[in-house]
């Protein structure tokens, strides 16, 4: 396993493997970007091209490549592996997995496998039983053509309360196993007291974005049956908020046509799909959230949304809007639909479809034109309504020509002065955006404190000196295990550190996680004290040790007043004198 990841390292630089998902600008020997993590405005994600790691000191999410990719992609520490090794272009095949990755199957793959077997089972139920020759005639009936509907693997559920549960149990799976990924429901794992969640209902696999199975929306067979849609709950392996449904199958497409086509239902991606606009996705039954929108961002800036016409499917869209925003997305909305949800647009009028797509209208322009045609734009009442209602959309635009391109067709279409848009812009500041801006600003402010011991051991990496200088200042037996290892380490192997090209030798020393704390930190202090002089960097050194010392003391104080209480409140009057005379010497130190 030892050899794949050298390998890999070998042939991918960290920057190039980060600026897939984040957009990168130099910084000295260093890239910034802003955190695909976190929500913020003022980039603190730093990658490094000597250390090979990238890093956000305000979420204090990173690491190697292969941490980055477990992280951004949400995966395990195999498949991270994996997908690194396919950039790379080397053939995974050719190598051993060992150690933790062999013997018990964790419990994330035993569901995805499972979620396989599933799959197989439905997929056999549609395609070789009479019930499933029936629900084929329904989705041909719905414009679907069987190339499709074996593409997207679609399936059926039996009407049956413990068929498909019966054939998992077979196939070697617990009754636990089954209901933790929501195939079954269950008061407890008896076997009198389960019984299969989608019963009788159309079963459509979700993906998630390596194209691994997670989970299912079941639509219903019967007209009384509701909800008319049930979608797999939450497991260790799905998360509605974090899912795209489509989205393993338009990655491609989304990064090619620099743009991704977002509707709301599965039936819509499919027929979009069909109709040869596979750069289309769907949020599957939940609100479109940020995580979402931080996946398209992977791959493009441009969205265009297709969402119904209905009040619910606008709202949606103004919501996801605020959220584009957020990741400076360009937004364009479909028009022309008629009413229509787009699968029964596309049913219709398939090769109109791509042509609603090129005429989409920026989401500002639908927005102006839905507030403005619902209201009387000839009374005053009606001018501040519309006002009122625009304001939080153009506090929402990060681009000043775009502001200015929009308020000139409102002005335009109430016939006021430009300038007066503008006042009320100013006056009708929404207090819950900027409110929401400073508290994620402050949060992220406050979670770039580095602890002064870590920038200490930091700038003891980069600047082996400051040790020579410093050797017994702070008194081991006052420190976290974990930090006196730590702080060991660096005395027992300083010849190493201060050695010309030891680096790596001296990190070979320190247990992997511990290399990684010490990287990230030095990369920090590399950012912060880059410029300082020597002398600098030895002065920031000693502030840095009489913080760590007061911290130190003014721990210890807290440890001794606390045993005294203990000692006073057992009797025993001679332990509280003597601790007693401890804590006034540290106080008189």
């Amino acid at each position: 396993m030892s050899d794949i990841i050298a390998d890999i390292k070998a042939r991918l630089n960290i920057e190039d493997v980060v600026s897939h998902y984040v957009q990168l600008k130099q910084s000295g020997r260093n890239f910034k970007g802003l955190c695909p993590f976190h929500q913020e405005k003022t980039p603190s994600f730093m990658v490094s091209p000597d250390k090979q790691i990238a890093y956000c000191f305000g979420c204090h999410k990173g690491g190697d490549a292969i941490k980055f990719i477990q992280e951004v992609e949400g995966v395990e520490f195999k498949d991270a592996v994996k997908i690194l090794a396919d950039k790379a272009g080397i053939n995974i095949a050719d190598y051993q997995f060992t150690g933790d990755n062999t013997g018990l199957k964790s419990e994330k793959n035993e569901l995805y496998e499972m979620h396989g077997v599933a799959l197989a089972f439905y997929e056999k139920e549609l395609w070789n039983t009479e019930n499933g020759a029936k629900v084929l005639e329904y989705l041909r009936g719905r414009g679907l053509t069987d190339e499709t509907i074996r593409f997207f693997h679609f399936g059926l559920a039996p009407d049956s309360f413990d068929q498909t549960q019966m054939h998992l149990v077979k196939a070697g799976y617990s009754r636990k196993m089954i209901a933790l990924g929501g195939l079954a429901i269950a008061k407890n794992t008896q076997a009198d007291n389960v019984y299969d969640r989608f019963r009788a209902r159309l079963m459509i696999p979700i993906y998630d974005s390596l194209g691994k199975i997670v989970g299912f929306g079941g639509r219903a067979l019967k007209k009384d049956d509701q909800p008319k849609y049930l979608n797999s709950p939450d497991s260790p392996i799905y998360s509605k908020s974090e899912v795209l449904y489509g989205y393993n199958f338009a990655k491609d497409s989304i990064k090619r046509d620099d743009n991704v086509v977002l509707v709301e239902g599965y039936f819509d991606v499919i027929m979009s799909h069909q109709a040869g606009v596979t750069n289309t996705v769907a949020t599957s039954g939940t609100a479109l959230t940020l995580q979402q929108i931080k996946l398209i961002k992977r791959f493009t800036k441009n969205m265009v949304f297709s969402f119904d016409t209905d009040k619910a499917g606008i709202d949606a869209a103004k919501r996801g809007f605020e959220l584009a925003q957020h990741e400076a997305m360009n937004v364009q909305v479909i028009t022309g639909l008629a009413a229509k949800d787009p699968a029964d647009f596309i049913k219709e009028k398939p090769d109109e479809w791509k042509g609603l797509i090129v005429k989409s209208i920026p989401f500002m322009q639908f927005c102006i034109e839905d507030v403005v045609a619902a209201n009387d734009t000839k009374s005053l009442q009606g001018k501040k309504k519309i006002l009122a209602s625009l304001m939080p959309f153009f506090h929402m635009l990060t681009s000043s020509f775009e502001k200015d391109y929009f308020v000139r067709e409102l002005s335009q279409k109430l016939d006021i002065k430009e300038v007066v848009i503008y006042d009320e812009m100013k006056s009708r500041r929404t207090v819950e955006i900027v409110q929401n801006i400073k508290n994620t600003e402050l949060k992220a402010k406050e979670s770039r404190k580095i602890d002064s011991l870590d920038l200490f051991f930091g700038l003891v990496f980069e600047y082996p000196v400051i040790l020579e200088e410093n050797f017994n200042v702070i008194p081991e037996k006052m420190l976290e295990e974990n930090e006196k290892s730590i702080y060991k380490v660096f005395k027992d192997n300083y010849n190493l550190l201060r050695a010309e090209g030891r680096r790596k030798d001296f990190l070979a020393c320190l247990d992997d996680d511990i290399q990684q704390r010490i990287q990230m930190i030095s990369l920090f202090v590399d950012e912060l004290y880059g410029a300082y002089s020597e002398d600098m960097v030895k002065g920031e050194a000693k502030k840095l040790l009489d913080k760590v010392m007061k911290k130190l003391l003014n721990q210890q104080k807290r440890d001794i007043s606390a045993r005294i209480r203990i000692a006073e409140k057992e009797g025993d009057l001679k332990a509280a004198k003597e601790l007693l005379e401890q804590l006034q010497k540290l106080v008189s130190s």
